[in-house]
This record gives C-alpha cells, structure tokens and sequence, in this order.
C-alpha cells in the first residue's frame, strides 16, 4: 500500500515525494515544499483561490487529542504502522524509527466520510429493506392466519356431518392443526422479532455514527467501532405452506387412510439477501485489462431495444415489436410480463414504473412523445427525455413524482442541447447524461441543466461513424455508451476524457446496456436479441485512506 508524503522523521510534499513539507495549501489540502509551492498555485484548479501557509500554521478546523507522552502538544500527524494519531516529538522517537506517517486530519477526513456513508447508507437502503422484510412477514403471517381459520373452519363443518363415532378422530386432527400453526407462527413471529431487533441495531448504529461525526473529535471519531460490511446480510424468511384438508365419503374404518390432513411445510432459502452498497470511499476500482463474458441468454425479443438489471440475477427487456416489458432472470427464463396499456413498442421503461405485474402511468403528453426514462438517485426522481411531435426539438425533463420540476432544452445562447435524446441516464455526480440519436453524440449536463461537454466518438476506436446506442453510469463517474456500427462499448470519464473500448470482440451490435448491483455491465444485442453479461471492473490492490481534495469541514 502506497502512502503519499510517508518518511521517518519528516513529511515529505505530495507533488515531488522527496522534499521536506514545510508548507501547506489550506484550500486542497496538500502539503508542499518550498519549490512546489508555485507549481501547485499555477497548475492545479487556476480558477481557484490557493490559501499557501506555513505547515505550523496550517489550517485546522478538528479538535485535536493531545498527546499522552507529551502533554503540551497535539497529535497532528497519523502513524500508518501503530495506527495512531502521535506528535511531531512522538514521530521523532525511536518508538517511531523507520514508520510512515500522514497528516491526521487526512485520516480523519477519510474516516468521517466513511461513517458519513455507512450511515446514509443504512438510513437510505438497509432500514427500508427491514422496513419491507417487516412488512411481507406481517402479510405472511396474516395470510398464513387465514389459511388456517379456513382450514379449521372446514375441518368444523365436515366434522359436523359425520357419524358421532368419528367425531374423536376429528378431534385429533384438529389438535394436530393447531399444534402445527402454533409452531409455525412461533416460526414466523421470531423471525419478526429477531428482524425488529436487528433493525434497532442498525438504527442505534446511525444515531452513534451521526453523533460521533457531529463532535468534530478526532479521537472520538477514530475509536469509533466499525466494522465493514455490518448488517448486509438480510436474514432470510421461511416459506411455510398452509396445511390442506380433503374430506371424503369412505367407511368408518378407513377414514384414517383417506381424510387426509396434508402437514405444512417449512422451507428456509438457501440464503438470505445481500444488500450490495456502492464502493466505499476508501475502496477504489479499476478497470481489467480485458473485460470479461461471465454470463449470457437469449431475450425473447429478436429486435431488443432496453435492458434494466435488478439486483445481479434478473433484469427488464423491452424490444421493438411487442408492446410488452418482460423480466428475465440470467439463465433465460421468463418471470413476468407486463402488456404496455398505450402505445405498441415501449421506448424506454423504469423498474418503479412496474409494480405486482401492472404497468403505471407516470404522466400524460400532448406535444411531447417520450424517447426515454431514467430513475435517479433521489427516491421518486424521474428523467424522461422526449421529442416534440413534429420532430424538431427534444429536451429532458426531471419528474418528482407526477410533477415537473425541471425542464433542460437549451444552453445558454438558447441553442437546442440535442434534438433526439434517445436515451438518458444520471452519473454519480448527478450530471445529466443523454445521447442525442439526430448528431449522434453523447451530451452531459451539470446538475442545474447547463451545459459541460459533448462526446463524439474516439479516433482510436472507429473505423466507422460514431453511433452511440446504450447508455450507463458506474459508481467511478465512467460512462459507457454504447457505439452500434464499431460494435464496442466507450469508456468516458466525468469530464469527457475517452478512457478506452471494451467488449469490441465480445459484442455484436450493442443497443441496450445496464449495470448490476455488481457492476456487472448487461449488454443487449439489436438483431441477435442477446444478453451479454460482462465484468469490466475489479477492486483496485492500491487502496489507501487518503482522498481526493475532498472536504466535509
């Protein structure tokens, strides 16, 4: 592991790694030797205000722990080897001979952010999924309920009906009944109990984690516990089936035999569900060498246009001449189809726009016709691009909820951004990514709908026009699109950099493209119908606790 400005006695400038760091730019955090010191002001962000101050009188807005060995100093500096905040005369002991050291307030900006995320995260993805696990065992056990009471209630009317002399085997059966829904309750309600337990946990865990981070305590914040990965194994939930009960017309001697009370059955998932977050900041990826095929099946759509995963195992097609969406699981298979009530060939869809087997109207058009849709990050938040019926503009409005709330159409010399966004997606940054179909080009937006770059292919790449089908994000800030007539996927990074191709000898036509919980690309192919599932990204061996200029003060 690499550890920037790491020596024994002194740290080194983060621009040359040789020299002494006696200075510090308080604004992008970084520490500087004398002679760095220009190059740093004039080559790193011109727009930007450089606040250059002596490393003593570096800023520091954190409280500092003071030092155990040394009462009157404060542990400003990280050593990477004990794995503890020292003073300049720790760092200078033998205690310290030979180890790396940081600046603390690095590592602390690092961990904040860290815990920062774990609790969003558990505020945003692991309490709803208990919230929901919570509510389908309530379901489960009401219906579960019910069964019962129909069965027993079946169970009373035939046992009226029949001969007194049978009415002591009834009697057992119905004992049997309720002893088998007493234990298969008790199954049930523990697993509510123990998932309201473990959500408590969770929610005690953000409560200590937003506290800690809101004490500014270095200490505090370092010695807080964490564990990596906690809480994102969702238990699994057993599926007990009801019992049956067939009555029949025999003799009395072999009503045992044929009065058959059928036991319920209880069955666990071979495991429950994993909650994949997104990479955590100190965990870095980088590209393979050469993309993987891990996966692939055959659509049901000989002319297959979209591609949206669920999870890593199943994902939404649509294609050009159903007027259906249908779910399909990685091995092939049919789960579900949902007929589109308007309109014949679905341009574009969203996994919260189909809910239990029925599709939902978001929104009504008169001038406008929907070319394409995204989710985004905020919950209820919808991109929809569009073309105006006579053909002669597009924009991409963003929905929250039925509701408009922004409309992007033109830049700031009131010129059309794009003609045809055919289809739209959001980056991590929360850019505005839309390929325009009529350039064709790729064109990404700020936030607030301005315009930054536009992409038209890579020289290296093409040996035809760039025609860009396909469009994702992933949680690097990359774009992928995809380009229909070189028959690869681009690589671009946030600010409009090609990175590089994949997939050139894998794909045949790419026109629809998505990207698992796994960041597994899914790749769907035009005239083959095929899904391609493609590992592109490893986790990279290089991670360190430093960050990029990234403030949280």
């Amino acid at each position: 592991m690499a550890h920037s400005g790491l020596t024994q006695n002194y740290l080194t400038c983060e621009l040359c790694e040789s020299d002494a760091a006696l200075m510090h730019c308080n604004s992008c955090h970084v520490k500087l030797c004398s002679d760095c010191v220009g190059k740093h002001v004039t080559t790193h962000n011109k727009t930007k205000h450089h606040e250059v101050a002596g490393f003593k009188y570096r800023n520091c807005d954190v409280t500092l722990p003071a030092c155990q060995n040394h009462p009157c100093q404060k542990c400003d500096i990280f050593c990477n080897d004990c794995d503890e905040p020292v003073c300049s005369k720790c760092m200078a002991s033998s205690d310290h001979k030979q180890h790396q050291f940081d600046d603390v307030t690095k590592i602390y900006i690092s961990r904040r952010l860290l815990l920062l995320q774990e609790a969003s995260y558990f505020e945003t993805t692991v309490i709803p999924q208990y919230d929901k696990m919570e509510s389908l065992l309530d379901m489960k056990i009401s219906k579960l309920s019910q069964d019962y009471s129909s069965v027993l209630n079946k169970m009373v009317s035939e046992e009226e009906a029949l001969h007194e002399t049978i009415r002591k085997l009834f009697h057992r059966k119905k004992e049997e009944t309720l002893i088998m829904r007493e234990r298969d309750l008790k199954v049930l309600h523990e697993q509510r109990n123990g998932l309201a337990c473990s959500k408590s946990n969770v929610q005690t865990l953000v409560s200590k984690y937003k506290t800690v981070c809101g004490s500014n305590d270095v200490e505090e914040v370092l010695t807080c516990p964490f564990e990596k990965d906690q809480y994102r194994r969702i238990p699994p939930i057993a599926e007990i089936t009801s019992p049956t009960f067939t009555p029949t017309d025999v003799d009395e001697k072999f009503f045992e035999q044929f009065v058959n009370l059928t036991p319920s059955v209880q069955t666990l998932k071979s495991r429950g569900q994993r909650l994949v977050s997104a990479p955590s900041i100190g965990e870095k990826k980088e590209l393979l060498q050469e993309a993987e095929l891990v996966g692939s099946f055959h659509g049901v759509y000989e002319e297959l246009r979209r591609v949206r995963c669920i999870g890593n195992e199943q994902a939404w097609l649509s294609g050009s001449a159903h007027g259906t969406l249908t779910r399909m699981n990685m091995s092939g298979q049919v789960l579900e189809t949902v007929t589109v009530t308007h309109g014949y060939a679905p341009k574009d869809m969203a996994i919260n726009a189909v809910k239990n087997g029925n599709s939902k109207v978001i929104s009504r058009f008169n001038k406008w016709l929907p070319t394409s849709i995204c989710t985004t990050s905020k919950a209820g938040s919808l991109l929809v691009g569009m073309i105006s019926k006579d053909q002669r503009s597009g924009r991409v409005v963003r929905y929250v909820g039925t509701k408009a709330k922004q409309k992007m159409q033109f830049d700031e010399k009131h010129q059309d951004l794009f003609k045809k966004p055919s289809s739209v997606a959001e980056n991590i940054n929360e850019n505005v990514c839309v390929i325009d179909s009529s350039a064709p080009c790729l064109v990404v937006l700020g936030r607030s709908g301005l315009f930054r770059f536009r992409y038209n292919g890579s020289e290296r790449t093409r040996t035809y026009s760039f025609y860009p089908s396909g469009l994702a994000t992933d949680s690097m800030g990359q774009i992928i699109v995809g380009d229909r007539m070189n028959t690869c996927l681009d690589i671009v990074d946030k600010d409009g950099q090609f990175v590089r191709s994949l997939a050139g000898s894998i794909l045949n036509i790419p026109s629809a493209i998505s990207i698992d919980d796994e960041e597994n690309l899914w790749v769907g192919e035009f005239h083959t119908g095929q899904v391609k599932i493609i590992k592109y990204l490893q986790v990279s061996e290089g991670n360190d606790h430093s960050q990029d200029d990234q403030s949280v003060f």
